[in-house]
């Protein structure tokens, strides 16, 4: 079996309404990359998880049927989010635009790779130093 998640956390109010940046580092060390269930009021599991899918609010993984398939369809989701949220990103930044690794939470800095001058030599860093970044899709998981 999967690692077990929570269901049915205790969160505070107003968890879900939050900006993720806005969050207090002990809510980000409890909190983020931690799915949770849900129980819903047929009996189903809502899994969520606070990961940076959405900027304000824990994001929906998906709803499973009992809570083993809960624990199974985190453990996926979260780790196909966590592998695309690594991945390198065009950015279009100031003075000229880069690439970059987003920060894998709120409280942590852009990691800038290289400055680029065209969408060439975007294509040119990413085939050589990430072929893999190239050869799967740019859409999240989610």
């Amino acid at each position: 079996m999967p690692n077990a998640i929570p269901l049915d956390p205790k969160l505070r109010r107003g968890f879900d309404d939050t900006p993720n940046d806005q969050r207090t580092k002990d809510e980000l060390d409890a909190w983020w990359d931690h799915p949770y269930g849900v129980t819903l009021p047929d009996g189903q599991i809502m899994v969520r998880c606070l990961n940076g899918g959405a900027w304000d609010r824990s994001t929906q993984l998906g709803v499973a049927a009992n809570y083993e398939d809960a624990c199974k369809l985190a453990e996926e989701k979260q780790a196909s989010w966590v592998r695309f949220r690594g991945k390198p990103t065009y950015y279009m930044d100031q003075p000229k635009p880069s690439i970059v690794i987003m920060p894998q939470r709120p409280d942590q800095p852009i990691r800038h790779l290289i400055y680029v001058e065209s969408k060439e030599a975007v294509d040119s860093y990413l085939k050589e130093h990430f072929p893999e970044y190239l050869e799967s899709s740019t859409t999240p998981p989610i």
